[in-house]
């Protein structure tokens, strides 16, 4: 097994970089869509915000794993990110309190923190 090269590596955390980035605009989006209400008939605020769900949880958790291959990352970022959901949506059941929208904004509280240290600092 090779080692990669200096500019692989490069490329690699300016990839991971940029996710992070584009996570935290879409989740910094969906919280804004849904805090004034938009609905509109284009589906921009579901794409938006079931893309920030599926994804932003995950790869908050999976910048933290040094120089793994790229389908361990999206694979754990898949993975974390729908755990997360259903388990918000579970506690949300079991406990009669169905509010989607303060979900959002605490799972985005929660996650874009973690996705700015990734992008400022890509392993």
């Amino acid at each position: 097994m090779s080692m990669p090269t200096a500019a692989e590596l490069t490329r690699a955390r300016t990839a991971r970089r940029g996710v992070a980035v584009m996570l935290v605009l879409a989740g910094v989006t969906a919280c804004l869509l849904a805090l004034f209400d938009v609905a509109g008939g284009s589906g921009l605020r579901l794409a938006v915000t079931i893309g920030f769900l599926l994804l932003g949880p995950g790869w908050a958790a999976a910048g933290f794993l040094r120089r793994a291959p790229a389908a361990h990352m999206w694979l754990l970022t898949l993975g974390v990110g729908i755990a997360t959901t259903l388990l918000a949506a579970q506690i949300m059941v079991s406990a009669t309190w169905w509010h989607p929208d303060l979900m959002l904004y605490i799972v985005t509280g929660l996650s874009v923190p973690f996705l700015l240290r990734h992008a400022v600092v890509a392993q």
